[in-house]
């Protein structure tokens, strides 16, 4: 030991100073020497022993640890999870330690080698801890089986458990909610009875639980023996060995049973093994295996409790059935019962024949179904029976009175019928032309002719009167027969009412007629006197003004030469002008016989109307409807006409008349002078203004037809100026006649006239303001004309309505048609006055017609629209509703919004329609639909009808996708909804409430007050704004805003800002229907952008264009060429990296051909495509063309490999579709989204940005960043990334210097090609290698031979290539492989000599000494390679990793987001190494030869920017296995075990194309290379049952369970049937799958997500964080609303997560490692698990690998010992063999290419090269 080598040390100390102190110095010298050695040795064995006792106590301290843990039933549920995780570490730990044990063992071997004295004690202690380690090994065996069985036992039981409760909460539930007796209605009857039939299927499902319980029960294991505190029972306990033990010499193997005899101590029991030896075993080794009585009586009382229930449900199920069987029969017994005479009668025979069979079947079902229920007693069936018979003899006995009966009422029946259809027919004519005509005629001899026409239908209704009364006779004989019938049966005094009350119907129907033909009788010989003398009066007036204007203009044209002509000329205009004042009186005439006419006509109008409303009403069939052309419109023209052409007579006269005075007094004054020059010069001057004012006039008269007033004031403007020419020309010839005599006197002549001229300007601008005054009154007219025209249509509806209201009871129909033909005139919804007397009228019944609903005259007193004056005489009758109606029409229906926009000269579309043909823009047409729906209604300017929104897009005058937006608007009208108190609120209260925002309310407010006023929701009605303040509509905010007029609309023309009633002043309005129409929008001029036509008008909101540059547009200084090319790198051209300068042969070439020639590699060559895709166009360097990416796919200029990718890119062009509205969304709204990979957007953006500014794809230009972040096209974060130049936007590689840069940085060391002005990237020539001076090895050399499939021809990589056998890119991978690696000694000019390795093949060369002094290699490796423990090849490939490595973690820390060609270079890393294993000849082969060939795809963590790295080409290789490099005598034998298909694929691909990932769908046995579910794995072993539920539940969670054979998703329960899942599992499942299809929130139907859930505690909290991380794993965060995947951005919106939960799911490194990896054997998380996956080619599913042995060099406890060998026990062999596995989930580079290979080796337990 220890302490006695110590003892020795000191004593031998002793010794050797005494010999040094001897003199025999020289003799002692040998002994010293000896002595010296001797120290080492002991040092070396004192060293090595502590060592190994270290590692013993290591390995006792562990094994106690095991040896003395209970595996009893006590608290099994709080320890097995423990215990796994403890499990884990010990594992964990072990795989280190054994490490440490082989760096051990290498210095024990090394002693061993050199004989030490003490080489036996070393090798002995050596032993013992291999025995130790070995005998940990097994007990860790034995902890997995204890694991497994333990945790099955805790699952069985606690299933047990819930069944049973289940059981007996199904028990519970059948007896209580099953109850019914005799009273329980029909219906609720039949729903028990589905209930009990669903309750059955549910009971079925737990039959198939039951079953497995009592299966599963027969395997579990007893744990109560285990206790020693356990009552011992008097049969014997039986254990079985887990592990071989051999105690002395007594041996229990794996398997064997023995019998437990003494258990008191915990960790040894006392057990008989085989052969009757008594032995002390440790417990751990020991399992009580099943039958456990326990569990098997706890089976079977659940199942025969299952039977109870069972035995239960039948008994309700016959009760119920039975009883449903007797209601049945009751229904058919009461109604044969109640059977009459006459219901038979009515009835054919096989009628009331089916009545008695319907009878008889229920009473056959009934006595059926009552045997065994507890609901009919013998005494009930009995009674039910006699029932029954008296049931049939009542049928038989009225079968027998039927035909007596029958004979007599039925030829009473008959004649009535006929006589009722004669009556009916005749009235029918009559109606249908009483309502042909809706008005009468201006012509007298049409309206004779039609009274004529009444009359002679009056004459015919009394000729056929006979028919009535005919009719009346015969229902009194009816009756009459009917009474005759005997007491003891039930007369048809139901049918006869029907038939009485039809009669009833018609005679009253019969007297209408008569009254209405006497009543328009009677009203047209009124109008027809009335419109004989309007004709007579109107056409003598017209004639008069006819003759009249012919003799004034007579008198105009007459030529005056003297002032006696003038005097009679002057007498002459007196007495016309007098005749013409005279005729005033007439006029007004004209006008009151029109009005009386109008009056007339209108009222006959409205009785009609009446006639047909209440026609439509008594019948309920619904009249034909024309728009009425009322005379009385056509005679209000006339009447106008004529008395605009009066009035312009009697201007004129008036006019000529002053003239002529004039005139008269001008020529007494120049009897003796004569104008001068200036008074020629006056003339000149007022002639020219003369035919100014004639061109206005002309201008004016095309206006005409327009407005007859604006008519009347042209001509009298026409008057005026023909009365000047006329001046004009008569001081012309006075001029010729008067001599020039005074100078003086004509000059003070001259300057009264230029005062006249003056005061003839100021006379002009008057009439120019009374001109526009006129036109106001004009516009104001035809505004009257439109109001009386829906002031008829208003009084037409309220007589309609009124009749609706008079359908319910036929006296009160009768009393009010007699009103009406007392008073015809009054017959409206609102009568409020009686002719005989003034009375006060209900105000309940004054009622006027609002915005959307009806309102009281009270209300609008209220709100101050009427005063009480105005109330006052509605209540006593002096103003009717009508009359009030039209006066307040402002407030009642607004003034109307834009309705539509004009398409050509007549034609008018919707603004919906406008939008579909690009005639309005999307936002200007959705916010003037707005408008509409928040003043009241949505038009449809065609069909000329107003309807709400709903109701819109039913009819298609707007979009469904439109409606949620609208119902918003339209509530601006109809009232918001209160959450807490249900209150309609107006726009204006919404807002304050926080239910819309500001910008959407003032928009609303806008509208409605440019249409009438602020809406008030609740009155229905439009207030002005004071008043909509002082009732709370608005408040003082937005009553300041609205009157700032701010530009909440679009301008059609320009796109800019614009206010409502700016663009409602550019309507013009309909003459006939009065709505505004829109006039076309000009269409704007545009340019040619990146993908189509881009208005100016966006460029200059974008800021690429000013003001002036539109003014200059529209005036012709500036052309759309020209914008074009001053904006051409904003509209088309792109500064992007164009292709690739090679400076070797001075050749410009393509970025895809560059790679093609091994210039660039695919990664950076797929980053400067892309950056091309995404800037506008790919380019072609050669020809100089700028094309899309499908047209450069077709050019070459890039492959199918990166066709894909290119597409993708180049939608940051065209644009990303949100997958939510289909709307066309930017790149950084796409990153935003979730859409496209952060790391990877902020790319392609950089990209954008260095070639020309950001796109914006919805208008196809570029704009500066500064607008872009100006105008929210992306975030403040985003603004700071990309304006600065940080490592995170480094995501370009330079191929020269192998620097990561950004894509700016990268053009900046880019040249500019002369002839194109493209940017070229340039490529530096290749260093010539050195040359060498002196040669010390020779070459080694590592070729790779391809074979092809068809003729098995060996090839070069070269030749395949060219062959097309393998891709460009498999290519250049292979062709790197090979090598040619010779070893160098270079002699430098100093004398100095370098060790320099050179790869012939691709010129690559190490510097030994720079590597060692840069510690990249250290000493160690290159003393290996010196002493040829490895090859030149080896060390050049070790070398070669080693570099790159560090270039790749240098790269790396100075910038936290690496490019793909980085990591594809890091990746590399562990090709290389991994290539170091294989042989010096490697076979590949483009196809799979072998048919037990599995396809998979592996797939390693990789990040986004490296999926440009992936291929697609799948290939298969053959590899020789290998002995160990220190045995170079071992043979190599070429092994072939399996052909595997591998596609190391990236699976951030499918999360940047398509969104979302995946989860693992099915585990890969790595031993039986097959794919299985991951239900087969946990029975195979491979996967613990926690790990499967948790997989599990990552899929139902994500979308469903994974089908492993096809990829497809299920739910759990189609899942279960197909047997993918076991029925308990399924169970186990329904929390995770409510994660994704959602938690029904019961209180508001809304679908909950997992989130949510765990808010409102319906999820517990670990279960919804473990599904939360999956889902966002898997691409996001589950929305089962929406149906899509949610960001954390998102989720923090929606309240969802804090913002701590969102980091926990953000920092995936911490997710909980809740998985046990079936690989590895380690606690792994599922994005672990993720990673590790491989994926298949064919269907996308994910596999993990699992093995039953652990892939980190130890012996996994899954595994049980090989066949032959006793490496375990404690007196074991030393030797063990462990079997090598490929690891086709490591970490390796992102290519693809298949291996078949196995490597199998020997080794010592303990060998470094056990270690994968």
């Amino acid at each position: 030991n220890s302490a006695d080598i110590e003892q020795q040390l000191i004593s031998h100390s002793k010794f050797h100073s005494s010999i040094q102190r001897s003199p025999e110095v020289d003799k002692a010298k040998v002994e010293l020497k000896m002595s010296h050695g001797r120290s080492n040795q002991l040092r070396e064995m004192q060293q090595i022993i502590e060592a190994i006792s270290r590692q013993i106590m290591w390995v006792n301290v562990r094994e106690e640890e095991e040896l003395v843990f209970d595996w009893g039933d006590k608290n099994i549920d709080l320890y097995i999870p423990k215990k796994q995780e403890s499990y884990s570490k010990l594992m964990s730990a072990l795989e280190e330690k054994d490490k440490d044990l082989n760096k051990l063992k290498l210095k024990v071997d090394s002693l061993l080698k050199n004989p030490h004295p003490a080489s036996d004690k070393i090798e002995a202690y050596m032993d013992t801890l291999q025995t130790q380690w070995s005998w940990l090994l097994q007990i860790t065996k034995c902890i997995h089986v204890h694991l497994k069985e333990n945790a099955a036992y805790s699952e069985f039981f606690k299933e047990a458990n819930e069944m049973y409760n289940k059981l007996q909460k199904a028990h519970e539930n059948i007896r209580k909610k099953f109850t019914s007796d005799r009273n329980t209605p029909l219906e609720n009857l039949l729903e028990l009875l589905k209930g009990l039939e669903k309750e059955k299927e549910r009971i079925m499902e737990n039959k198939r639980q039951v079953q497995h319980l009592v299966n599963k029960s027969k395997s579990i294991v007893r744990l109560r023996p285990r206790n020693p505190e356990e009552e011992k029972s008097c049969s014997p306990v039986m254990v079985q060995a887990l592990c071989d033990f051999k105690q002395d010499q007594k041996v229990i193997l794996k398997g064997n049973e023995g019998i437990l005899k003494d258990n008191s101590q915990r960790s040894k029991w006392q057990v008989t093994g085989p052969g009757g030896l008594d032995m002390l075993v440790p417990s751990v080794c020991l399992l009580v295996p099943p039958p456990n009585s326990l569990g098997i009586n706890m089976a079977n009382k659940n199942e025969q409790y299952y039977e109870a229930i069972l035995s239960v449900w039948n008994q309700l199920y016959i009760n119920i059935k039975s009883l449903i069987s007797w209601q049945y029969y009751v229904q058919d017994l009461t109604r044969i019962n109640s059977l009459t005479v006459t219901m038979l009668s009515r009835m054919r025979p096989e009628e009331y024949r089916s009545i008695l069979k319907s009878l008889e079947a229920h009473y056959s079902e009934f006595t059926h179904c009552c045997h065994g229920s507890e609901m009919f007693k013998d005494e009930d069936k009995r009674s039910i029976e006699s029932q029954y018979t008296g049931a049939h003899a009542h049928y038989d006995r009225l079968l027998v009175q039927l035909p007596v009966y029958s004979e007599k009422m039925l030829r009473a029946l008959r004649v009535l019928l006929e006589s009722v259809s004669r009556a009916e027919d005749i009235i029918k004519v009559h109606e249908a032309r009483l309502t042909e005509k809706e008005t009468t005629s201006l012509n007298p001899a049409e309206v004779g002719d039609y009274r004529s026409t009444l009359k002679s239908m009056r004459a015919e209704l009394e000729g056929k009167s006979a028919v009535l009364v005919s009719m009346e006779t015969e229902l009194g004989k009816a009756v009459h027969w009917n009474g005759q019938v005997g007491g003891a049966f039930h007369r048809c005094d139901v049918d006869l009412s029907i038939y009485s009350e039809q009669v009833n119907q018609l005679s009253d129907r019969w007297r209408r007629i008569q009254s209405q033909l006497d009543s328009r009788l009677r009203d047209l010989e009124g109008y027809l006197h009335l419109l004989q003398q309007y004709t007579t009066t109107s056409s003598v007036l017209s004639e008069w003004i006819g003759a009249t204007r012919q003799k004034h203009d007579a008198l105009q044209a007459t030529k005056i030469d003297s002032i006696t002509a003038l005097d009679e000329h002057l007498n002459q205009q007196k007495v016309l002008n007098s005749e013409i004042k005279g005729k005033r009186e007439s006029v007004v005439s004209v006008l009151g016989d029109t009005d009386a006419c109008v009056n007339s006509i209108k009222d006959y109008e409205l009785e009609l109307a009446s006639y047909s409303a209440g026609l439509e009403t008594l019948l309920n069939i619904p009249m034909k409807r024309t728009m009425l052309q009322s005379p009385s419109t056509k005679l209000t023209e006339e009447t106008t006409l004529l008395q605009t052409r009066y009035i312009e007579l009697l201007t004129l006269s008036g006019d000529y008349n002053k003239y002529l005075g004039e005139l008269h007094n001008n020529m007494e004054t120049l009897k003796t002078s004569c104008l001068i020059q200036s008074t020629e010069t006056q003339y000149n001057e007022i002639e020219m203004e003369r035919d100014a004012l004639l061109l206005k006039l002309k201008q004016t008269n095309q206006d005409r037809a327009r407005s007859q007033k604006l008519e009347e004031e042209l001509n009298h403007m026409k008057v005026s100026l023909e009365s000047e020419s006329r001046i004009k020309l008569c001081l012309q010839e006075e001029n010729e006649k008067v001599c020039i005599k005074d100078f003086l006197y004509w000059k003070g002549q001259y300057e009264s006239k230029e005062g006249e001229v003056r005061q003839f300007n100021s006379e002009k601008e008057k009439l120019e303001r009374e001109r526009s005054s006129l036109k106001t009154e004009i516009e104001r007219l035809m505004r009257e004309l439109r109001e009386v025209e829906e002031r008829y249509k208003s009084r037409l509806l309220i007589t309609q309505t009124q009749f609706s209201e008079l359908t319910s009871v036929r006296d009160s129909l009768e009393a009010e048609l007699s009103k009406l033909r007392e008073r015809p005139y009054a017959f409206a919804k609102h009568t409020q006055t009686d002719e005989s007397g003034k009375k006060d009228l209900d105000p309940a019944t004054l009622v006027f017609d609002g915005v959307c609903k009806m309102v009281t005259a009270k209300q609008l007193l209220d709100c101050g629209v009427i005063n009480k004056v105005t109330y006052g005489q509605l209540l006593n009758g002096q103003k009717t509703v009508r009359e009030v109606s039209v006066d307040i029409k402002l407030n009642l229906k607004g003034n109307g919004s834009i309705s539509g926009v004009a398409v050509g000269p007549q034609g008018k579309m919707s603004l919906t329609e406008a939008k579909r043909e690009n005639i309005l823009s999307e936002d200007s047409a959705i916010l003037l639909l707005e408008a509409q729906a928040a003043t009241g209604h949505i038009v449809d300017p065609r069909a000329n009808e107003k309807m709400t929104v709903q109701e819109a897009c039913k009819r298609g005058v707007v979009y469904e996708e439109d409606r949620e937006r609208l119902l918003i608007a339209e509530a601006a009208c109809l009232g918001y909804r209160d959450p807490n108190t249900t209150k309609l609120l107006s726009a204006g209260q919404a807002m304050r409430k926080g239910l819309i925002d500001r910008v959407t309310a003032l928009r609303m407010l806008q509208a409605q007050e440019s249409v009438g006023g602020i809406i008030d929701p609740v009155l229905s009605v439009f207030l002005p704004k004071d008043a909509a303040m002082d009732r709370d509509l608005i408040d003082e905010d937005l009553y300041r805003a609205l009157n700032q007029r701010p530009e909440c609309y679009l301008d059609p023309d320009t796109q800019l800002g614009a206010s409502y009633v700016s663009l409602k002043k550019r309507c013009k309005a309909e003459p006939t229907t009065g709505l505004l129409i829109l006039p076309t929008p000009e269409k704007p001029m545009t340019v040619n952008g990146l993908r189509g036509e881009v208005s100016v008008t966006d460029l200059m909101s974008a800021n690429l264009l000013e003001k002036s540059d539109m003014d200059q547009l529209k005036e012709g200084k500036l052309t759309c060429q020209d914008i074009e090319h001053r904006l051409r790198s904003y509209l088309r051209g792109s500064t992007c990296i164009a292709g690739v300068y090679n400076e070797a042969n001075d050749k410009t070439l393509s970025i895809y051909q560059a790679m093609k020639e091994g210039l660039l590699k695919p990664s950076t060559t797929l980053e400067l495509l892309e950056a091309q895709a995404a800037s506008g166009f790919m380019i072609d360097p050669v020809n100089n063309l700028c094309l899309t990416v499908v047209d450069a796919y077709k050019r070459g200029l890039a492959g199918p490999e990166f066709k894909d990718k290119l597409l993708s890119a180049e939608r940051a062009v065209t644009g990303y579709k949100d997958p939510g509205t289909d709307k066309i969304i930017s790149l950084f709204q796409a990153i935003e989204k979730g859409l496209i990979e952060k790391g990877h957007g902020i790319h392609l953006l950089e990209a954008q940005i260095a070639s020309g500014g950001i796109i914006d794809p919805r208008h196809s230009h570029r704009i500066e960043v500064v607008t872009a972040y100006k105008k929210g096209y992306f975030s403040k974060e985003m603004n700071q990334i990309l304006t600065g130049e940080g490592d995170n936007s480094k995501g370009f590689f330079d191929p020269n210097s192998q620097d990561n840069l950004t894509y700016l940085q990268l053009k900046k060391r880019c040249i500019i090609d002369q002839k194109t002005g493209l940017v070229l990237l340039s490529i530096k020539k290749k260093k010539e290698p050195p040359q060498p001076i002196t040669q010390k090895s020779t070459q080694r050399k590592r070729r790779v031979v391809i074979v092809d499939p068809d003729t098995n021809k060996d090839m070069s990589v070269k030749e395949a290539y060219d062959n097309g056998l393998i891709d460009h890119e498999m290519f250049l991978e292979l062709s790197q492989q090979e090598c040619e690696w010779e070893e160098i000694t270079i002699t430098t000019q100093d004398g100095s000599k370098r060790l320099v390795i050179f790869d012939r093949k691709t010129e690559i060369q190490y510097d030994i000494r720079e590597l060692l002094e840069k510690s990249v290699i250290n000493q160690s490796l290159y003393d290996q390679y010196r002493s040829q423990m490895i090859t030149l090849t080896q060390f050049a490939d070790i070398v070669t990793s080693k570099t790159k490595a560090n270039r790749s973690s240098a790269s790396s820390s100075s910038s936290s987001s690496t490019s793909s060609s980085s990591k594809a270079r890091a990746a590399a890393t562990s090709a290389a190494a991994y290539s170091s294993l294989l042989s010096s000849s490697t076979t590949y082969s483009p196809r799979i030869t072998s048919t037990s060939s599995t396809s998979i795809i592996g797939s390693s963590t990789i990040g986004p920017s490296s999926i440009g790295d992936c291929s697609t080409i799948t290939r298969s290789t053959t590899s020789s296995s290998f002995t160990q490099p220190d045995d170079p005598s071992s043979p190599s034998t070429l092994k072939h075990i399996a052909s595997i298909s591998v596609s190391l694929a990236c699976p951030a691909e499918a999360v940047v194309l398509d969104g979302e990932q995946s989860p693992v769908g099915a585990i890969f046995d790595m031993e039986a290379l097959e794919k299985i579910s991951i239900s087969e794995a946990h029975k195979r072993g491979l996967v613990d049952s926690i790990s499967a539920q948790r997989l599990l539940e990552a899929q139902a969670c994500t979308g469903g369970i994974v089908n492993p054979s096809d990829g497809r998703r299920l739910s759990i329960q189609e899942a279960s049937s197909q047997g993918i899942i076991e029925n308990d599992m399924a169970t186990r499942l329904k929390p995770a799958q409510k994660a994704y299809i959602g938690f029904e929130d019961i209180k508001c139907k809304h679908k909950m997500s997992a989130a949510e859930a765990m808010r409102e505690k319906w999820l517990p909290y670990e279960a919804g964080h473990r599904f939360l991380e999956f889902q966002f794993v898997t691409g996001g965060l589950y929305d089962p609303e929406l149906g899509r995947r949610r960001t954390i951005k998102e989720a923090l919106k929606e309240g969802w997560l804090d913002g701590r939960g969102a980091q926990k799911l953000q920092d995936m490194r911490h997710h909980a490692k809740n998985l046990t990896c079936p690989k590895t054997k380690l606690k792994i998380s599922y994005k672990e698990a993720m990673d590790n996956c491989l994926v298949e080619d064919n269907t996308g599913v994910k596999m993990l690998q699992a093995a039953s042995a652990s892939s980190r060099g130890i012996s996994s406890p899954y595994n049980s010992s090989t066949p032959g060998s006793k490496s375990g026990s404690r007196t074991g062999s030393r030797a063990s063999s462990r079997r090598g596995s490929l690891d086709l989930g490591s970490s390796g580079p992102s290519r693809r290419y298949s291996i078949v290979s196995s490597t199998t080796y020997s080794r010592t337990s303990f060998s470094s090269s056990s270690m994968s």
